[in-house]
């Protein structure tokens, strides 16, 4: 796919996915609004876990069919396309129903995996919303094998408008022997089934088939596999923590309703907005993960033409979420109070936000390049050095809340990402696909973010006078994003005009 071409494909999901991530932010905004900050850290328990069984069961497979998918398509093989479609789907759904049977037939053991009864069943409502993202999960990975990324994008964003039109009518209307978490679940099970529904009409109606998937079932299931390992134990990494937190704060003292507050806050409230360059990144490493996938058969023998463009695309990754993970920054260091207290209506939330602001860069790198190196083939060595990171976090949440309360997982959760990022950097280095421009870039960009930091807070404070808590933030946000991207582009920092804007010349540098 040409450079251009690229940037298309990486402008569709972009859009789609800022507005599907700007609904989930507004929903997420609403629902902690409804249910308070300990019935969201009970909301928040639930969905770690169920986030384990789903990365278990729908996070492999559907990038190794994508790859399978188009490598067929290249090789205009159609009927092995759809076999590999289908062998998705066997796989996906015998391991979707072996997972729900072991949690009907020992339902107890679940139940005892929570502090509380709310979490639970919370749980057991989820479970449909498992089966149904098995069956999304594989034709999302065949449309985007195909490059189909507008139809992924639209079903990822009817799900969203669905669970949030369900869940207003839910907690609206009510259901006695529900509680608030319990009906939020009720309303993404059902939004699952709606999404699937959807991908399954779409992927039959452009010409997709499945096909008896005689002898693609063991190299599918071969080839998952590792990846699915990574991500379930990234996964399972975050369950831990949903988990273990709570018992140490009530350890260090807190009763379990406040216990589950500090973790509804630190987790529900600020980590979300800590997320929201993660949207870009997503829409980057979609787009350009499956060109680097393409790049790397025989790295050593690539000729030196196709091996420049891979360090290109490798470089322009990295650099591009730099950029990215840096545009809120000062904001959310200048103003993280008030942002708090505005979205809400909880200041701790912002004195959150405040403090773990600097963690929004080694997030984004460490999540551009784990999808790179897992594109590369790398997955093992990704792993080890996320277990690596993790090793620091559960250091942090076990010592350190006595002393720091919550503010041990945003500790943990930076150490996790920084030691994450670097050994990644290193991995990238030794196979020299990487340069090192993106330290220049990282300390101009921290030395500009000093003046708009400092712009921000007095911006603020005047503002502060004149107009209403909401206003005077939402103003003072916006005028900071303003200022740090026009000095970057003023002054071409970290080649900011020709990452962001100049896209003739990435084009014709990457065609």
């Amino acid at each position: 796919m040409s450079g251009r071409k690229i940037f298309k494909a990486v402008a569709i999901i972009t859009v789609f996915s800022i507005l599907t991530r700007a609904l989930g932010f507004l929903f997420r905004i609403f629902l902690s609004r409804a249910l308070g900050a300990e019935l969201l850290g009970e909301y928040q328990v639930a969905m770690s876990v169920f986030g384990v069984l789903l990365t278990f069961i729908c996070s492999g497979l559907p990038l190794v069919v994508s790859r399978s998918v188009a490598s067929k398509r290249a090789d205009n093989d159609l009927e092995g396309e759809y076999k590999v479609v289908g062998a998705g789907l066997c796989i996906s759904l015998a391991i979707t129903i072996i997972v729900m049977l072991v949690i009907l037939i020992i339902p107890n053991a679940i139940t005892a995996l929570f502090s509380n009864n709310i979490s639970s069943t919370m749980l057991f409502l989820l479970l449909p919303a498992l089966i149904s993202s098995s069956l999304y999960s594989i034709f999302r990975g065949a449309m985007w094998g195909q490059k189909r990324f507008f139809a992924i994008s639209f079903t990822e964003l009817f799900e969203q408008v669905l669970r949030m039109i369900l869940c207003a009518i839910l907690l609206s209307v009510g259901i006695t022997s529900l509680s608030l978490p319990e009906l939020a679940g009720l309303s993404l099970s059902l939004a699952c089934i709606g999404s699937a529904i959807l991908a399954t009409i779409i992927y039959f109606a452009v010409g997709g088939k499945v096909k008896q998937p005689k002898f693609f079932i063991k190299p599918l299931l071969k080839t998952s596999t590792p990846i699915t390992a990574v991500r379930t134990i990234s996964s399972l990494v975050q369950s831990f923590i949903a988990l273990i937190i709570p018992i140490r704060l009530m350890a260090a003292g807190l009763t379990q309703g406040e216990a589950l507050a500090e973790f509804g806050i630190a987790t529900g409230m600020t980590l979300p907005l800590l997320m929201v360059p993660c949207t870009l990144i997503s829409s980057i490493a979609v787009a350009f993960v499956p060109e680097i996938s393409g790049q790397t058969d025989n790295i050593d023998k690539q000729p030196p033409r196709e091996l420049a463009k891979l360090k290109t695309h490798i470089n322009l990754c990295v650099n591009v979420s730099i950029v990215i993970a840096f545009i809120l920054f000062p904001a959310f260091a200048a103003i993280g109070m008030p942002i708090g207290e505005a979205l809400f209506h909880n200041e701790k939330a912002g004195y959150y936000l405040m403090l773990s602001a600097i963690v929004m860069l080694p997030i984004c790198l460490s999540q551009i390049t784990s999808s790179i190196l897992n594109s590369l083939g790398l997955e093992m060595k990704s792993l080890i050095n996320y277990a690596i990171g993790a090793i620091l976090l559960f250091l942090s949440i076990f010592f350190l809340p006595k002393w720091i309360g919550a503010v041990s997982l945003i500790v943990g959760l930076g150490s996790l990402y920084f030691v994450t990022t670097i050994l990644n950097l290193v991995m990238l280095h030794k196979r020299n696909l990487l340069s090192f421009t993106y330290v220049k870039n990282i300390l101009l960009l921290l030395v500009v973010s000093i003046p708009c930091i400092l712009f921000t807070k007095w911006f603020y404070q005047i503002l502060s006078h004149y107009m209403s808590l909401f206003i005077s933030t939402a103003i003072t946000g916006a005028v900071s994003v303003g200022l740090f991207v026009s000095i970057c582009a003023i002054f071409n920092l970290a080649n900011f005009r020709i990452i962001l804007f100049r896209k003739r010349k990435v084009a014709k540098a990457t065609a």
